[in-house]
């Protein structure tokens, strides 16, 4: 399966020499994607690309009155972004991670850097467990860790003021862990940033999505994104959720996330 990355915009509005690759692809708490979706309003970043292939699901994206593919590419003459709502099957990410990979050398970006969202404490029995996971949550309910495709001592120094910790033992899939393991030939340095995001309420991370933005934002300055109204419509969700719960006690929270539309990304 092959998947080919179709240019949309002319050379001055897509990223360069010398850019910044994003790849966002849906992972635990949609935190990936609430990043991504953030980042291009934000930003006002325009589409400048599409990935097609023969296999792709039929959807449309409608946001704004404007028709997308599933997997699209933003971007600026520094940064580009490879964003989807629906998460690719397993046989498509090594196609997918090839695509952004050889494109990425195409246009001579400088790295290539991943958003994943994880679940570090999945639900377990015993007191011991539920211990470990309240001081882990209290301490830092908002983790970001960094994976890189190869640990050059440049790549470790760049990513310092990222202030993210490095991820010494862990299992990463889709997209991202393809990204990591294709990149391990390649001139490009892949680097993939976790997020610890909650799924349990069955919605959008938000504040797991601000993360992944502020520890790019720390990358690279030049960026400048402010994540305060993404960290204030997450503190919206959770009261709007509280008072649901209060007046509904004997309700449980949704166990599943609804079908990903781009008006819920906030």
């Amino acid at each position: 399966m092959e998947f080919t990355w179709q240019e949309e915009a002319p050379a001055p509005k897509n990223f360069g020499e010398g850019s910044v690759l994003v790849s966002a692809f849906p992972s635990a708490g949609l935190a990936t994607t609430v990043a991504g979706h953030y980042m291009i309003r934000a930003l006002s970043l325009p589409r400048v690309g599409r990935f097609e292939s023969p296999e792709i699901a039929p959807i449309a994206v409608v946001q704004g009155g404007e028709v997308h593919p599933i997997i699209r590419v933003y971007g600026r003459h520094d940064l580009g972004l490879v964003l989807s709502e629906f998460p690719p099957s397993p046989t498509q990410a090594n196609s997918i991670a090839r695509t952004i990979l050889d494109a990425a050398e195409r246009h001579k970006v400088r790295m290539i850097v991943g958003f994943e969202g994880v679940v570090p404490h999945p639900p377990g029995d015993g007191e011991v467990e539920e211990q470990e996971s309240a001081v882990a949550e209290e301490q830092s309910p908002e983790q970001v860790w960094v994976a890189f495709s190869r640990k050059d001592p440049a790549i470790l120094k760049l990513f310092e003021p990222a202030k993210a910790r490095v991820l010494e033992d862990g299992v990463i899939g889709g997209v991202s862990g393809a990204l990591l393991v294709q990149g391990i030939g390649r001139s490009i340095p892949v680097a993939v940033l976790l997020v610890s995001a909650r799924v349990a309420e069955g919605l959008p991370d938000h504040r797991a999505g601000a993360a992944l933005i502020e520890t790019l934002d720390r990358l690279l300055p030049e960026l400048e994104i402010d994540t305060g109204p993404l960290r204030a419509q997450a503190e919206q969700i959770e009261k709007a959720l509280r008072a649901v719960m209060k007046s509904h006690p004997a309700s449980a929270p949704p166990t599943e996330a609804a079908p990903p539309t781009p008006g819920m990304y906030g």
